[in-house]
């Protein structure tokens, strides 16, 4: 072969991809073989063609423009993943930095990986990180819950927090995602007011300036049909214009009955770059949702303990068809400006406004219906309620930042100030009345009940305004972060109780200082060993006996761990231990004079140790595992009965493994098959650990084909088969308040891709 540029890159790459010397010489044919057929690939072509041979029987192949690949040294921190190893973040900096550098743990949920499992919604795209609970509510239609390291998690998106009212939350669609991270522990010296568990932060697609076009075609269980378009490219010669267009719609129902899962979605984004140093990126979205309720409120008895009237199905809708709904509708505007000045100074600004509606009438199970005894009649019968909430948010959110990069003499600065604000305003109107009562195992619907009107009006209005400042700082081969970050937070709530004729007008300030202080160490072999410390805050509302309005909670975290980038593999591993409390916490006020009241002198405390590894390999190999133990406790409170226990919805351990094989050559090339599993373990879903729900094991599975490799002219074409709980199993995913809900059912969704 004579000698090419492109070509001698394309096979030292995979050469430097193999996994040790003796398979470079095992594979030395195998290795050439792919080379020459991804030149053709790159060159577009969709038919064979037969090179010419030179007069030395050298075969010349005609050059070749490599487009369009994301490597390593092209990844930035806001865009597209090769395959399903990260090797950049800004989640934990703000700033564009390689994360065996961040001395926090950061996992990252790459675009390859969401689509290889068919993700529908977030919860599925992170199922697979360890420690993350996915499943508070089962398969709820609402929203995506998460729980990590013992508390709940805020959603961010592109950096932004994801702010709402009442049942008014932004839910995110994943095919508009490039990727999904999550921080772990406190990250309130970057984002201000968080719980101390860590954060969900969402990355946008965005234009791009190689073209791309992708139509999806998928459908399956519970009647889902889904359509989704990627579009994108630049719009002139030069480049100065991209965009990105990416839409779905669907229809489904779900494995409750009588509940829908419909969605219309939209994001066009547009990008202008007028020069090298300049760019502007508008980023938007429409989505409209028109669901049902399949989160459904079971007794324990029937769904976690025995019921002498047997299981209940996992089906059973215990509300009204023609009644129960969630509708919701939103839409985001915004924009991502950077600007860099020289070979020192840039700028960055990111800016949203998001609107989002609910309404959400719903009919709930309240319990058995009990004899003079106190006991169920007959453990089948149920009183409910109606609800009707409907909830109204406006949130605007801007972030701007100032970034340094220079030397004093053998150290390295990057150094970030930047001032952030958030507002949020809107309503949280709703109403409660009485409904008939159910039978769970024979339900009747259609009996008659009185509507009930909206009787609480609640407005809100909270601002937050941060100024922090961190300097990230390299000295040969060790890296010291130190942040720090000042808040101010108000709230204002004023709540109309119809029912009563009273006005409640609530206003309470906030601040506090928080900071962070990291080191690692780099080593030649890829080992980065770190040590960090941080802290959070979060604003509590309400007031004790005296009218004094509560302090915020606080959260201390000491992390160590190691992370191993392989040289020469694309792969990452990260291992960390850490130890997080979490002070002022509201609990009961013990004076007896005080009943109905509370104090700040609770405490929880959560320690443990989290892996996780990921890899994608040349041989066409794609994989994650993780695994986690958590120890946590209520270390202090007033009230005997939770002193001790674990807290809520935090398993002992989770572990996971997911692996996707595609054939890269031979006759079966562009076949491929994966599978994983998920394991969950115990976990209780109150302060009292008075309900446990079991340890499970889900098995999950994909089938793939490159139509590519069976005709040339269907080059770009994949088809797909997931399965999701491959056998089926019935569990309960969490119990709380007195209710347990039931994991996700098998599910079954076949897909057809095309990429030209």
């Amino acid at each position: 072969m004579p000698s090419d540029p492109v070509h001698e890159f394309l096979e030292d790459d995979m050469k430097r991809r193999w996994r040790d010397n003796g398979a470079d010489r095992a594979g030395a044919a195998a290795i050439r073989a792919m080379v020459l057929m991804l030149g053709g690939v790159v060159a577009g072509r969709t038919e064979a063609e037969t090179p010419e041979s030179g007069p030395d029987g050298t075969v010349s192949l005609e050059a070749v423009t490599v487009t369009g690949e994301t490597t390593e040294s092209t990844e930035t921190a806001w865009g597209p993943v090769r395959g399903y190893v990260a090797k950049r973040s800004a989640s934990g900096s703000k700033t564009d930095t390689p994360l065996i550098e961040t001395p926090q743990t950061i996992n990252v949920v790459a675009r390859d990986e969401i689509a290889a499992r068919a993700a529908q919604n977030l919860s599925q795209a992170t199922a697979y990180t360890p420690g993350l609970l996915t499943e508070m509510f089962g398969p709820s239609t609402r929203d995506d819950y998460f729980n990590l390291r013992g508390f709940d998690v805020p959603q961010y998106l592109n950096g932004l927090r994801l702010l709402g009212i009442g049942y008014a939350n932004i839910r995110t669609e994943p095919y508009g995602l490039e990727r999904v991270e999550i921080l772990r522990g406190p990250s309130s010296v970057l984002y201000g007011q968080n719980p101390p568990g860590g954060l969900v932060n969402l990355v946008s697609k965005r234009p791009t300036l190689e073209p791309l076009h992708q139509v999806e075609l998928l459908g399956g269980s519970f009647g889902r049909v889904q359509g989704a378009v990627d579009l994108g490219g630049p719009l002139d010669d030069s480049g100065q214009f991209l965009y990105r267009l990416t839409a779905l719609g669907r229809g489904s129902d779900t494995q409750v009955d009588h509940a829908k899962d419909d969605r219309y979605f939209v994001a066009p984004s547009f990008t202008w770059r007028p020069d090298a140093d300049t760019s502007f990126t508008l980023l938007t979205h429409y989505q409209k949702d028109e669901a049902g309720n399949s989160m459904q409120f079971l007794p324990p008895q029937g769904s976690l303990q025995p019921n002498p009237n047997g299981r209940i199905p996992t089906s059973r809708f215990l509300g009204e068809p023609d009644y129960d709904r969630f509708d919701r509708e939103q839409y985001t505007v915004g924009y991502a400006f950077e600007h860099r000045f020289n070979s020192i100074f840039q700028v960055r600004q990111n800016l949203r406004y998001a609107h989002v509606e609910t309404d959400y009438p719903v009919i709930f199970v309240d319990g058995f219906v009990t004899g003079a005894n106190g006991l169920p009649v007959d453990y089948r019968t149920v009183t409910r309620s109606a609800g009707l909430y409907q909830a109204r948010a406006g949130v605007f959110t801007l972030d701007t930042q100032a970034q340094a990069d220079f030397d004093t003499g053998p150290v390295r600065h990057t150094v970030l100030f930047g001032a952030d604000y958030r507002n949020l305003g809107g309503d949280n109107n709703s109403g409660i009345g009485s409904a008939p009562n159910i039978d769970m195992y024979s339900p009747v619907y259609g009996q008659p009940f009185d509507r009930p009107p909206i009787d609480l009006k609640r407005h809100q209005d909270l601002d937050q305004f941060g100024l922090y400042l961190q300097d990230q700082i390299k000295y040969e081969r060790f890296g010291l972060t130190l942040s720090g970050r000042h808040d101010w937070a108000e709230s204002f709530t004023h709540e109309n109780d119809l029912l009563y004729s009273t006005l409640t007008d609530t206003r309470q300030d906030d601040s506090a200082f928080t900071y962070r202080i990291g080191l690692n160490y780099l080593f030649d072999s890829g080992f980065a060993p770190y040590a960090s410390y941080s802290d959070s805050f979060e604003p509590v509302p309400g007031t004790d006996f005296s009218g004094t309005p509560f302090q915020p909670t606080t959260g201390q975290q000491w992390e160590v761990g190691i992370k191993y980038q392989p040289p020469g593999y694309n792969a990452f591993l990260t291992l960390s231990a850490f130890h997080l409390t979490q002070q002022n916490i509201v609990t009961a006020d013990p004076d007896p004079a005080h009943q109905g009241y509370s104090i700040q002198t609770g405490e929880a405390r959560v320690m443990g140790i989290e892996l996780e590894g990921k890899a994608s390999l040349a041989e066409g190999l794609d994989l994650t595992a993780g695994y986690s133990i958590y120890d946590s406790e209520t270390t202090k409170t007033t009230e005997a009965n939770q002193l001790g226990k674990r807290l809520p919805y935090t398993p002992g351990q989770q572990a996971s493994t997911w692996l996707d094989y595609t054939v890269p050559v031979g006759p079966a090339a562009g076949f491929g098959l994966g599978g994983g599993f998920r394991y969950v373990g115990s976990n209780y879903g109150d302060l009292t650990n008075s309900l446990r729900a079991p340890s499970y094991t889900l098995i999950d599975a994909v089938v793939h084909y490159d139509l590519g490799k069976l005709d040339g002219s269907l080059k770009g074409a994949r088809l797909a088969v997931n399965l999701s709980n491959l056998f089926d199993r019935e569990y309960v995913a969490t119990c709380g308040d007195g209710f347990c809900y039931y994991g996700n059912r098998r599910s079954v969704l076949a897909s057809l891709r095309y990429d030209f």
